[in-house]
């Protein structure tokens, strides 16, 4: 390996490594917001008359964004700007099945203008997290993990995923949750992944952070990051 190459090499891991340090940031703000959420005694109420025609996984979503992420990042960021969070967010995507361009809503989608020192002053980098209520089955997180692999997006899109689960279900554990997705992914045909789900601790007592890898179809390759949030016993359906 000549020179050139190996510092090639050397500066893409420490890119890599630097932008997971940052999204690791967002993802202990996303921890903390459920810490809080915990803390308020906070229950939600999941029935029609509370929460009209949002779906139930929106509301969900709603309140963590609007009622306590968004200020764990304002503090994270300092008066410095560094973030814009939004939800639903739509970014076009050109399809590894179908080869066509489509439209994807992404549940929460977080610009972090630090990430530019890394990938270019000119570029947008973002970081997406889909949301999923996990009650007795993995069918529909598993297929947020699948999408992943079948899609490139025009605009940078770092190469880390992330994924939020709202355990439903009083008899689910993280450990049981996470063994079930690495069941559900290694019987998964259309999924190819290199790294099974391993705990990734981000914050102290709290053990219910994973990360996996996986390879897209373009034979590129990226992880996701696994939050899972216990909320069995602050909903009412």
């Amino acid at each position: 390996m000549n020179i050139n190459a190996s510092k090639f090499i050397r500066n893409r891991r420490d890119k890599i490594a630097l932008t997971q340090k940052r999204i690791n940031d967002i993802l202990i703000c996303v921890i903390n917001s459920y810490d809080k959420i915990i803390a308020d005694k906070v229950v939600f109420d999941l029935s029609q008359k509370n929460i009209g025609s949002i779906k139930k996984e929106d509301y969900l979503r709603n309140r963590l964004v609007d009622d306590y992420l968004q200020n764990e990042l304002s503090i994270l960021e300092d008066g410095t700007d560094r973030f814009t969070i939004n939800k639903e967010t739509a970014e076009e995507y050109r399809s590894l099945v179908d080869e066509k361009l489509h439209n994807d809503p992404i549940d929460i989608h977080i610009v972090d203008k630090a990430q530019k020192d890394s990938w270019g002053k000119n570029t947008k980098p973002y970081f997406a997290i889909e949301c999923k209520r996990i009650n007795s089955g993995f069918s529909e997180y598993i297929e947020d993990t699948q999408k992943f692999t079948e899609r490139n997006y025009p605009k940078l899109r770092l190469p880390f995923e992330g994924q939020l689960g709202f355990i439903e279900n009083s008899s689910y554990s993280y450990e049981l949750v996470y063994q079930k997705i690495n069941k559900n992914l290694s019987s998964n045909t259309k999924i190819e992944t290199t790294k099974s789900l391993q705990p990734h601790i981000l914050i102290d007592k709290y053990d219910g952070s994973y990360i996996s890898s996986h390879r897209k179809k373009d034979k590129s390759n990226f992880s996701v990051f696994h939050i899972f949030f216990d909320y069995s016993k602050i909903i009412i359906n």
